[in-house]
């Protein structure tokens, strides 16, 4: 019994303490947000892109299939439609962001086992995508809280340079494990035990989820201001439309999404399958794109603090628009002149996306009742997101036989995909530069 009590006591002074937080307790959770932060992003680094392309591959996925699970976390943000509905509610959110991180790390991990006890290639490859799903729907459903947590330890003043020095030490650890994991499967395959490669890697998830949980749990709660709105599904829809700053924000997370995601799902396959490229080398060239995002990633910040995010935002996509163009010109051929520089290219405007768009939606939103904004832009932008996908793939399908020859220039489908989202990518950037000023943030 008394056992039991002490538990309980430490449970509640670890997730429910109404203790006023100190200038060195806001300090101490921003360092551990560095940690939490770098041991989430390694685990979503060994669970997608070429890593989970090989793996699907491994149980028999063909290229298509690859591009729509590889999309499936977009997908999965149309939860946060009624996230805030539960998540307006509480006063203390912690807890629910720790457990369901737990169960969606624990989900990603438990793939491994799915060619042990699943037979049959159909029936396996439809596990993988459901185990999937619902690990990164709990995921999605606490997003605007976890999201809104980090904003909350985070004063304006050092935001731009916080995220910036944030993101590069996440970009460093995610790059030195990812590349140490590209290796160890390039090991396993050449000696011809490939799923002995995904056991270790799959395994790596269960300990790094351990040590998530710990620093996630050692972070202190910020007071949290609740909506006095009564939400419902209308309101959560209305509220954000009617807001017209908010709007425009939701028109560039959407173009932003439907550009982005017709192409880049399709990267780590055309890598894997079509180049026939291995592990190693695809790691290598993504440590290139890391690097230099972890070089300027800091400049980025600092920018926002000079000039505005929106800045930021609008040109770090025209950037990223021009890498997706360049895409289009990689086959056989070029790929080794050109897959780094396109990496490379990638990082410096991947470095800028990721702090600005984190950023922008916030300066956008009230701060009473701001999961029920930050939740419909991500549902929506999520949803159209995945759409897009489904038309890439269903793009893929229908131009699967073509091949067009211009001299020695070979195109195929992939590559009208990789231009068609490079494309939509520009008109997202202009969009951001002709219709939202920054005098408005």
């Amino acid at each position: 019994m008394g056992q039991n009590m002490k538990i309980g006591a430490i449970f509640k002074s670890i997730y429910f303490s109404n203790e006023p937080l100190t200038d060195k307790d806001y300090k101490n959770s921003r360092t551990f947000l560095i940690f939490e932060g770098a041991s989430a992003r390694i685990i979503i680094a060994i669970t997608s892109g070429a890593f989970l392309a090989g793996f699907a591959s491994y149980l028999g996925a063909g290229d298509s299939f690859n591009g729509i699970i590889g999309s499936i976390p977009v997908l999965t943000f149309i939860i946060q439609f009624l996230s805030p509905l539960v998540l307006e509610k509480m006063e203390k959110r912690k807890y629910i962001i720790t457990i369901l991180c737990l169960i969606h790390r624990l989900l990603l991990g438990s793939m491994l086992f799915v060619p042990f006890v699943v037979k049959g290639q159909t029936v396996r490859l439809a596990v993988v995508a459901v185990i999937y799903f619902i690990s990164f729907l709990l995921a999605s459903f606490i997003t605007p809280a976890a999201a809104g947590l980090i904003i909350d330890l985070v004063p304006d003043n050092i935001r731009g340079r916080y995220f910036g020095a944030r993101e590069s030490y996440l970009l460093g650890a995610t790059t030195v494990f990812t590349l140490i994991m590209g290796r160890v499967l390039d090991i396993f395959k050449n000696n011809g035990n490939e799923y002995g490669g995904f056991i270790v890697m799959f395994s790596s998830v269960f300990v790094l989820t351990l040590v998530n949980i710990i620093f996630l749990s050692s972070i202190k709660e910020p007071p949290v201001k609740r909506s006095k709105i009564e939400l419902n599904l209308r309101k959560v829809v209305t509220i954000p439309l009617k807001d017209k700053k908010f709007r425009k924000i939701v028109l560039v997370f959407l173009l932003w999404n439907i550009g982005t995601q017709m192409g880049l799902p399709f990267f780590s396959v055309y890598m894997v399958t079509g180049l026939k490229l291995n592990y190693t080398y695809i790691m290598a060239v993504g440590m290139l794109g890391t690097l230099a995002n972890t070089l300027v990633v800091r400049l980025w910040g600092r920018l926002a603090d000079r000039k505005s995010w929106l800045f930021v935002l609008k040109l770090s996509i025209l950037m990223l628009s021009l890498t997706h163009i360049a895409w289009f010109f990689v086959n056989t051929s070029t790929v080794y002149a050109l897959v780094p520089f396109i990496h490379i290219a990638g990082g410096l405007s991947w470095a800028g996306i990721g702090i600005s768009t984190f950023n922008i939606q916030f300066i956008y939103s009230p701060e009473e009742g701001r999961t029920v904004y930050i939740g419909f832009n991500a549902a929506l932008s999520g949803l159209m997101g995945f759409l897009s996908t489904l038309l890439g793939s269903v793009l893929l399908i229908l131009f699967s036989t073509l091949k067009i020859s211009i001299s020695s220039f070979t195109i195929g489908s992939m590559q009208i995909i990789f231009a068609i989202s490079g494309l939509l990518l520009g008109v997202c950037a202009a969009y951001v530069h002709l219709f939202i000023k920054p005098e408005s943030e």
